[in-house]
């Protein structure tokens, strides 16, 4: 008996120490919840230097929606003399994933815009994920705690946040600090592409970067993964409602052997047919973006600035006729 009970108290005293660990992990999170810190500093620049371009046209624009992929890889002056309006790229970094690049978009889209999407392939099926660039922004930005984040994602969030971005957190940035380097406002140019990527400029790490990227598996893992079709759907039907026109393309992508047998290819494939089957007006197919090494600057996403006239050829060939044929119901407020 005597045993049982010394059982009984150890194990109810590792519970105690753990509930007590738990919550002062949860006590420091959220004293440094709502800091800027370096590491998202470019991302928010380079956002707001995007918003303040789309704000600033009076008249119906073409908005580009997506992330990283976008920045790099369209020459919005290209689409502009193509398609006879103003274009502003709003595209980032995928990292931050599709709830805050669709409330960036709802920020600036106005009746009777148009809106190009070059969504990156995750952002279609991941809709309960969680990454670090997503817990990077969602802790420094208290402004978005009402996006879509469950319990299971809290729960996710604080578990594997580490332990080195709460002191991050906590020290805030330094004193006198700029965005530098190569991601930022200080590398768009007029209309938010990125500039400064021409092959030429291409470091060796950059190119090892490259070489070095992981094959994606979206094929293996868009069966265990949280359909996201809803979401950029609902942000579709807003543009369309609101007198415009909503298209979703393939993004620019390092192309691999892998791509091109058993899941992976079917994945790729039946992609636009799946996107058109959830009421999305998905034009093209990614088979035609994949794009061998030598295109690409610095990640398996990030064409290089000559590159980049190619695929913006390929997607105004794909867009033009949607656009100029699309007919927008009467503008509403958008929600």
């Amino acid at each position: 008996m005597k045993s049982k009970a010394l059982s009984n108290r150890f194990v109810l005293g590792l519970l105690g120490g753990l509930a007590l660990a738990g919550g002062l992990w949860l006590l420091l999170l959220a004293g440094q919840m709502g800091r800027a810190v370096p590491n998202s500093q470019w991302i928010e620049k380079a956002y707001e230097y995007k918003l303040a371009l789309a704000t600033a046209v009076g008249k119906p624009t073409l908005l580009i929606v997506g992330g990283s992929a976008a920045m790099f890889g369209l020459d919005s002056g290209a689409l502009e003399q193509a398609l006879g309006r103003p274009v502003v790229n709003l595209g980032v970094n995928a990292g931050i994933l599709a709830p805050y690049i669709q409330s960036y978009a709802r920020q600036v889209i106005k009746p009777g815009d148009w809106v190009l999407m070059p969504v990156e392939y995750p952002m279609f099926h991941g809709r309960y994920s969680i990454n670090l660039p997503f817990i990077d922004y969602w802790l420094s930005h208290p402004g978005f705690r009402r996006l879509d984040v469950n319990l299971v994602q809290l729960t996710q969030l604080a578990w594997i946040t580490p332990l080195s971005r709460v002191a991050e957190g906590y020290r805030g940035l330094p004193t006198g600090f700029n965005v530098n380097g190569l991601y930022g406002p200080q590398n768009l140019d007029q209309r938010g592409d990125q500039i400064n990527s021409a092959a030429s400029q291409q470091e060796i790490w950059m190119r090892g970067l490259v070489e070095g990227s992981e094959v994606q598996r979206y094929g293996a893992q868009a069966h265990g993964w949280n359909a996201n079709w809803s979401s950029w759907k609902a942000l579709a039907d807003e543009v369309t409602a609101a007198g415009g026109c909503a298209v979703f393309v393939a993004p620019p992508m390092l192309d691999r052997p892998a791509y091109h047998h058993g899941k992976e290819q079917h994945f790729y494939a039946a992609l636009p047919q799946q996107a058109r089957a959830h009421g999305l007006n998905y034009v093209g197919s990614p088979l035609e973006t994949l794009y061998p090494m030598e295109r690409f600057f610095d990640t398996n996403y990030h064409l290089n600035a000559a590159s980049r006239t190619i695929y913006t050829g390929h997607i105004i060939e794909l867009v033009k006729p949607v656009f100029e044929g699309c007919k927008g119901q009467l503008p509403v407020t958008l929600r």
